[in-house]
């Protein structure tokens, strides 16, 4: 794993697959390509067909290759809040050889901490440290080449149930990329998404998926709780079908051209015309009625998540709410969760050009949190998805002082800059704006 050169991140999600690669230098990522594929394979964020969400993964994937002229093998992967536990790790082991704390160091204290603390039927997604200490000294972030004989790592571990990442991980290996590492959706988005005083203060991260909507609270910089509640925009489609009688596609446009999360937005004289299942004549419906429609799905779905946020007692938050996901970008949304909740709503949608979209979101906050790590968690990383160390975009001893060292080749670097206004000054557009047109529409 690395945070320079190119990195691809990859959200396999209920409805759509999405990849997005960027150039990072200097812990900045600059947008450089993205795909998208129907998702096929994928039932309430967990894949349950491997060679359908292979074939869609591997179609995202071309559209990167085409785009930015270079072959992609490794992706960073996104993982869905689903069933996520967060327990707090420990260990601690002697500096070897010498007292200069290196990197193998800093490798075996986390495997020390992963050692008998974990449930066996669980996988870590990420492993975030909170603080690391050499000897008597605490507090410590970074401790590589500090003087020391005892190294100990404190770290918060973010868990899954093995078999919401074993299908996954084959789906990805099938269509022939190497996974470099798991981001869990909710962790990428809070430090990538929010701003400091947000993480600080408080705040509500609220992600409207396909087949879930998640909740997350952050504070003091730290996840809080995570709460779901299994119903997103693929059931509000599938009420809208149901209760007029029409098929799915048309329910689902018929949702994003006039629908609304709230009645007393709309209009009482709008009509919509439909086409029911079996029906010789269109028939025309009141926009009010597509709108109760929706509003009730949305009112269930922020309901049972205020129910569980409430016995946290964290759902006054001086940061308010932030909301991301497709769903999220549904006529009357913002308001429907200010009224469910009573706190100030920010949507968020990056403002890369061309991907000025909430759904986009999760896969943004991959690509950004990956290159946002410093060299101390890259090799937490590195140790615990027993990755190849590469270059750090920062000087890690990989050999205690004193030995030689190597020089690591760093993977090639994408000239985007030069190809991009090239290309733009040849169409007169930017070509990240025309491709995620052309996927998501104005």
């Amino acid at each position: 794993m690395a945070n320079h050169g190119l990195i691809v991140g990859l959200d396999v999600g209920t409805n759509t697959v999405k990849a997005l690669a960027a150039d990072v230098r200097d812990q900045q990522a600059n947008i450089i390509a993205v795909g998208r594929a129907v998702s096929h394979g994928v039932k309430k964020g967990v894949v349950v067909d491997i060679d359908a969400t292979a074939n869609d993964v591997r179609q995202a994937i071309e559209q990167v290759n085409e785009q930015s002229s270079v072959s992609v093998t490794d992706v960073v992967v996104i993982i869905p809040a689903k069933e996520i536990q967060i327990t707090q790790v420990s260990g601690v082991v002697n500096v070897k050889d010498s007292q200069h704390i290196a990197y193998q160091d800093v490798q075996a204290v986390v495997r020390e901490s992963l050692k008998s603390q974990l449930s066996p039927d669980r996988d870590v997604i990420d492993l975030v440290p909170i603080e690391f200490r050499v000897d008597d000294f605490t507090g410590i972030q970074d401790p590589r080449d500090m003087v020391g004989m005892r190294l100990e790592m404190r770290a918060f571990a973010y868990t899954t149930p093995k078999n919401v990442l074993v299908n996954l991980r084959l789906a990805v290996q099938k269509a022939g990329l190497n996974i470099r590492g798991f981001v869990l959706s909710s962790l990428a988005m809070g430090v990538t998404i929010l701003s400091d005083a947000e993480q600080e203060f408080g705040s509500l991260l609220l992600d409207f998926g396909a087949g879930q909507t998640t909740a997350t609270v952050i504070q003091d910089h730290k996840i809080k709780c995570i709460a779901t509640f299994p119903a997103g925009g693929d059931h509000i489609t599938r009420d809208i079908s149901s209760v007029l009688s029409i098929g799915g596609y048309d329910a689902d446009m018929l949702k994003l051209d006039a629908g609304n999360a709230l009645v007393e937005q709309v209009q009482v004289d709008h009509g919509l015309l439909i086409q029911r299942v079996g029906a010789l004549e269109s028939e025309q419906i009141s926009e009010v009625h597509l709108a109760e429609i929706i509003e009730a799905r949305v009112s269930q779905i922020l309901t049972r998540l205020g129910e569980q946020l409430e016995q946290t007692g964290t759902q006054a938050l001086p940061g308010g709410i932030i909301t991301v996901g497709g769903t999220a970008a549904l006529r009357g949304m913002t308001d429907a969760v200010k009224q469910a909740y009573g706190l100030n709503v920010r949507p968020f949608m990056p403002a890369d050009i061309g991907l000025h979209y909430p759904g986009v979101a999760g896969v943004w906050a991959a690509v950004h949190y990956a290159a946002k790590q410093t060299a101390i968690q890259l090799v937490v990383k590195e140790a615990l998805y027993e990755l190849q160390l590469r270059r750090l975009a920062s000087s890690m001893p990989v050999e205690h002082p004193g030995r030689s060292k190597p020089k690591q080749p760093g993977p090639p670097q994408v000239d985007v800059e030069s190809r991009i206004e090239s290309e733009s000054s040849q169409e007169g557009t930017s070509t990240i704006s025309r491709l995620w047109k052309q996927f998501f529409g104005d």
